[in-house]
């Protein structure tokens, strides 16, 4: 049934119900008061667009802040990557604040882990020194696991740190608390990809 048929129905039930002898000016307000209707819907309309807009910028913007905070961990505010030695002081930073997130994102797939040491209570960087050696970084290469991931010299960094390290308790980990000196080997797979920690230990 045709809108104009309704609307011809709903005047003549009117007429009859109010007993108004004027067909066109009943007519005239009943579409007057139809018209708002049809305004007020608008702007309720209006006013669900605005909301779910804003609704969705704020979701985009929280969801891209995170992924440029997961892409800090490897490249700096100009889009570069992160230098060797600043992937150390990450790793410091993040194993301080027992970040598991945060340390598994400056080691290679197979230093990754589920956990930190629980027993740990406070670690400091002190400071960091490249060993320029050539026979450091041929020992990692031809003994080391560069015999699994074929790693080039270009693509290997190594740097003595020296760091403090406090436990919950002591005699109960493969050190005490104290100050240490150590190894660390960073790899890459090419000048485009990110340098991260591949192995480490005692000089």
């Amino acid at each position: 049934m045709s809108s104009c048929i309704i609307n011809d129905m709903i005047y003549n039930i009117l007429l009859l119900i109010t007993g108004f002898n004027n067909k066109k000016i009943l007519k005239g307000r009943l579409e007057n008061m139809l018209n708002m209707k049809e305004k007020k819907r608008g702007i309720i309309l209006a006013v669900l667009i605005v909301v779910i807009t804003v609704i969705s910028l704020v979701g985009f913007n929280i969801v891209f802040k995170k992924d440029m905070n997961k892409s800090s961990n490897i490249i700096t505010a100009k889009g570069q990557l992160l230098q060797p030695e600043q992937v150390i002081k990450n790793y410091f930073g993040y194993y301080n604040e027992k970040n598991v997130k945060g340390v598994n994102s400056t080691h290679t797939e197979w230093l990754r882990g589920p956990s930190l040491d629980e027993n740990l209570k406070s670690i400091k960087l002190n400071s960091i020194v490249e060993d320029t050696s050539p026979s450091e970084k041929e020992g990692y290469m031809k003994y080391g696991r560069g015999i699994i991931n074929g790693a080039k010299a270009e693509n290997v960094k190594i740097y003595k740190v020296n760091y403090t390290v406090k436990y919950k308790k002591d005699g109960i980990g493969p050190e005490d608390s104290g100050t240490y000196e150590k190894w660390i080997i960073l790899v890459r797979k090419d000048k485009n990809s990110p340098w991260l920690i591949d192995d480490g230990g005692e000089g």
